[in-house]
């Protein structure tokens, strides 16, 4: 293909790649949870909210901002990412029978116990003083976030987020609908814990099949105490470590906060974390 030709079917599927992105994976998820728990709420709702503390019309407006530049960075690296599916360099695999069929299913669960392995170590890493407010500062300006936070990520955060999306797709074999079904319940997870509302009734979060998944007010409290809970889907890495923290809804005052809604980062993240 003669190189302008080229050019112009990368930035085609670019655009596409950005605008998938934009209105399947945040404007529409993200506007219709900002309605149901912001906007058309109710007496049960605000039973289930976490803090008393509130986003602010100017959190919002960061939150959406620094999403977009997020989603503008996944869409550059989603478009490499496609060339390389096209030029077989990924592990996506279109084939029923290239596997077991009992492999399907399981392809999705590792997929989850990957991710959420990587998202744990990178998370801490984020929160490292030294490298804190290059990377993870800006979303915890967030203290009492909405679900336009979702990819509210400076620069190098969404960077090192895709990066670890990336090495799913190129190494773990799997069909396209689970990889579909994995970007869809990771997207659901990430936009739950952005609500401020706890969704899970607190008897099935402790029955003992469930305490190993973690439910909104993990994340939320780690919004208000950055020392817990940096896990995605599972708690296991996080009590293995010794960094869970279990259901506090009273939120937690190890954070000095101002009146901004945001927290100092810079004398917050933890030494080690």
């Amino acid at each position: 293909m003669p190189p302008v030709e080229l050019l112009m079917v990368i930035l085609i599927e670019f655009t596409l790649i950005f605008l998938f992105i934009l209105v399947t994976g945040y404007l529409l998820p993200c506007g219709h949870a900002y309605y149901n728990y912001f906007l058309h709420t109710d007496e049960e709702k605000e039973k289930r909210r976490i803090q008393t503390r509130r986003p602010t019309p100017e959190g919002i407006r960061r939150e959406i901002w620094m999403s977009l530049r997020s989603i503008l960075i996944f869409s550059i690296m989603g478009t490499g990412l496609f060339q390389m599916y096209k030029a077989g360099m990924t592990s996506i695999y279109w084939d029923t029978f290239a596997y077991p069929l009992y492999y399907i299913p399981i392809s999705f669960f590792i997929c989850l116990v990957i991710q959420d392995t990587l998202f744990y170590w990178t998370h801490r890493f984020m929160h490292w003083r030294p490298v804190f407010k290059y990377f993870h500062a800006g979303h915890h300006k967030s203290v009492s976030p909405s679900p336009w936070a979702i990819f509210a990520f400076q620069p190098l955060e969404a960077i090192l987020q895709f990066i670890s999306l990336s090495l799913i797709v190129i190494f773990v074999p799997m069909k396209p609908i689970i990889f579909l079904a994995y970007m869809s319940y990771d997207s659901m997870i990430n936009i739950a814990g952005h609500t401020g509302h706890e969704m899970i009734p607190p008897w099935l979060s402790r029955h003992w099949l469930f305490k190993g998944l973690n439910n909104v007010t993990h994340h939320d409290n780690h919004h208000t105490n950055m020392r817990y809970n940096f896990g995605a889907f599972f708690n296991v890495w996080d009590r293995w470590m010794g960094t869970f923290l279990d259901n506090v809804t009273d939120e937690p005052s190890t954070e000095i906060l101002d009146n901004q809604n945001t927290v100092s980062p810079l004398h917050h993240a933890t030494e080690k974390a």
